[in-house]
């Protein structure tokens, strides 16, 4: 039973968790969300509550699925691929490519999307 509901339902959170992740730029506040939100989906398809006092990485190798993040980084790998293959004319590009001029305000910097490496998710 819960091979079919996660063969279902799973694809469809995954997929609707993670619309237009590709362009996200990540704290940890979100990915902790995401991991917190697919754990109490599987937890559910498992059978499993927090009770049971059962770790994630159990539940995902019982379930053989990927984590989360995982995906989300094959997502972004992708779409980094896909734009390396875009006419350098191309407004995509041009947005991955623009650096503002000028002064930034004061106060802390905000991450940059291209700056965030999607293979190994830090800041370069």
């Amino acid at each position: 039973m819960h091979i079919n509901l996660l063969n279902l339902t799973g694809y469809v959170v995954t997929h609707v968790s993670l619309y237009g992740s590709e362009t996200w730029v990540t704290t940890k506040q979100d990915v902790t969300r995401l991991e917190t939100a697919e754990m109490r989906f599987l937890r559910i398809v498992k059978g499993y509550i927090r009770l049971d006092k059962i770790r994630s990485e159990i539940i995902r190798k019982e379930l053989e699925i990927p984590g989360i993040q995982e995906v989300r980084t094959k997502y972004k790998q992708n779409w980094i691929n896909h734009l390396e293959t875009m006419d350098k004319n191309g407004l995509p590009k041009h947005a991955l490519n623009y650096k503002p001029r000028g002064r930034r305000d004061r106060g802390r910097h905000r991450k940059q999307w291209q700056r965030v490496d999607a293979g190994t998710r830090q800041t370069t």
